[in-house]
């Protein structure tokens, strides 16, 4: 899930001692099977492999709403595109399709997380049908959290040199929200209660304007103003909450507000 981070879970077996165990993890953590002897249980030995190999990439933990190209197809042409479109843009690694069946086409992988639990963070480049460029975030959130970030982006809409929430979603799977509960439905029951376990819910956020990393600035004059515009932005998020502006009685009556600030 480091190098693959768009995939919902793993799925992974281990032999030792002749005895088979599955291992099961998602952005929640992992779960371990009981062993069972590969000799007397060799049929279920071969089921295991059977359900392996001739599985879909859905059921293997792949996402169907997102396909980023690898190296066994970022050189020939893909049999279906989504949305019936003939041809992916040129320079295209991927696609991500919203809930509304929109298409994004990813044009570069920005950021993704290391850790191989938790959130999951990974952040594209993307373009619309229309051409326009945004930044797509894709996460996994505690469910008790799940609207933090979203309020958050909305309280500082507006502000110079701060990204805009253009809309999110929570993603979809087979018709339901897609989060760690029900892809462990079948052992809900067995689940250790919070902190040890924690739902998940997989959503995705669109953003605007996005921008380039670091290491694409050719000058220092460039990263100067990089950090100029993210202190602007700082200074001018957080003046609401240190100054509160109010008119007095007496500059009404000369035409003009007078300000006065409280800490």
């Amino acid at each position: 899930m480091r190098e693959q981070p768009w995939r919902r879970f793993v799925v992974l077996f281990s032999i030792a001692n002749l005895k088979l165990r599955a291992h099961y993890m998602d952005r929640s953590g992992m779960i371990i099977s009981e062993p069972i002897s590969i000799g007397p249980s060799a049929v279920r030995f071969v089921d295991v492999l059977n359900a392996m190999t001739l599985s879909d990439t859905p059921s293997l933990g792949y996402d169907p709403t997102i396909h980023v190209c690898v190296d066994l197809c970022s050189n020939v042409p893909h049999d279906s595109l989504p949305g019936n479109i003939p041809v992916m843009p040129e320079g295209a690694k991927g696609w991500v399709v919203d809930n509304d069946n929109n298409v994004y086409w990813i044009m570069a992988v920005l950021w993704k997380s290391r850790g191989l639990f938790s959130r999951g963070t990974v952040c594209y480049r993307v373009r619309d049908q229309n051409g326009a460029e945004f930044a797509l975030k894709d996460c996994w959130v505690d469910a008790e959290n799940l609207e933090h970030e979203v309020t958050l982006l909305q309280a500082v809409k507006g502000i110079p040199n701060v990204v805009t929430l253009v809309k999110y979603w929570d993603v979809q799977y087979a018709g339901q929200d897609d989060c760690t509960s029900r892809i462990r439905e079948h052992v809900r029951e067995h689940l250790p209660d919070a902190p040890i376990y924690s739902n998940k819910v997989h959503r995705r956020m669109l953003l605007t304007p996005c921008g380039l990393p670091l290491t694409n600035f050719k000058s220092v004059t460039e990263l100067v103003n990089v950090f100029r515009d993210l202190v602007i932005g700082e200074f001018l998020s957080y003046l609401p909450r240190f100054f509160v502006m109010t008119v007095t009685p007496s500059s009404r009556r000369n035409g003009h507000p007078a300000a006065r600030s409280t800490r």
